[in-house]
């Protein structure tokens, strides 16, 4: 389901790209925790990334924990995307929604955790929507593993999250008149667009702060798809790998 070819038919698709990039760039994240009573937490968090343009993730979240091993939340999130431009806020501002259910167990030094959210991606500028959805959905599940190295502040956190989408913009390409060979598939469908492994350091300077290094390779598939007016279609597959450091700042109490 992740890589299909497209048979050309009909004269209606009539390109089909590959293209690849790479790159590196730096994450600065400032999040501040606070807990209160019966397991509920309140997360205020300002990420800025540098690539390739600066951007912005502002968050804020609210979770509810029943039980030691068991959490829920859901969080608020408003993208700024400078390589935008300025000038028209329905291009430079996105707004994303997070629902979270993350189950954790201690054994020792380690702590493990699967967390598996929803994510929702709302658009408001012009789009074509047989190209684009004003709203993708997509499902992120991360596992993670931290060891704490004993009678030291210092813990060793290794993530890897899949994204897979669950709305991408396909019935228009699906309804032309494809005529693919038997040993393909016929449709396209959803598919694994993102993957993330992550290794980082976590350093706790004290019971209220927490420094965090890590680095990420970031895997992206896209498909892209391009209507042209006469109705014909151009469909491109796009690659992206990034090598991401990331330094993250915590505050709670």
């Amino acid at each position: 389901m992740l890589f299909f070819p497209l048979v050309i038919c009909a004269q209606q698709i009539h390109s089909e790209d590959t293209t690849s990039s790479q790159h590196a760039e730096a994450h600065l994240i400032a999040s501040f925790v606070k807990s209160f009573d019966h397991g509920l937490s309140l997360t205020m968090e300002e990420e800025i990334r540098s690539y390739p343009a600066c951007r912005s993730h502002t968050t804020i979240g609210l979770a509810y924990a029943p039980l030691k091993y068991l959490s829920f939340s859901a969080a608020y999130v408003m993208k700024l995307y400078g390589d935008q431009g300025w000038n028209d806020v329905n291009k430079f501002l996105r707004h994303r929604v997070n629902v979270d259910v993350t189950g954790q167990v201690s054994l020792g030094q380690w702590k493990l955790s699967l967390r598996e959210r929803l994510m929702m991606d709302a658009r408001a500028d012009e789009i074509d929507v047989r190209e684009k959805n004003k709203v993708d959905l997509v499902l992120r599940s991360r596992l993670q593993a931290q060891y704490t190295i004993p009678n030291t502040p210092i813990s060793i956190v290794g993530k890897f999250e899949l994204f897979n989408t669950l709305n991408a913009p396909v019935d228009y390409i699906n309804s032309l008149p494809n005529s693919l060979v038997a040993s393909l598939p016929k449709k396209y469908g959803e598919y694994i667009n993102e993957l993330r492994p992550e290794l980082g350091v976590q350093w706790k300077v004290d019971k209220h702060n927490a420094l965090t290094l890590a680095y990420r390779y970031n895997y992206k598939y896209s498909r892209n798809i391009d209507v042209q007016e006469s109705g014909s279609v151009a469909l491109e597959h796009e690659y992206e790998h990034k090598h991401v450091i990331l330094l993250t700042y915590k505050f709670g109490w």
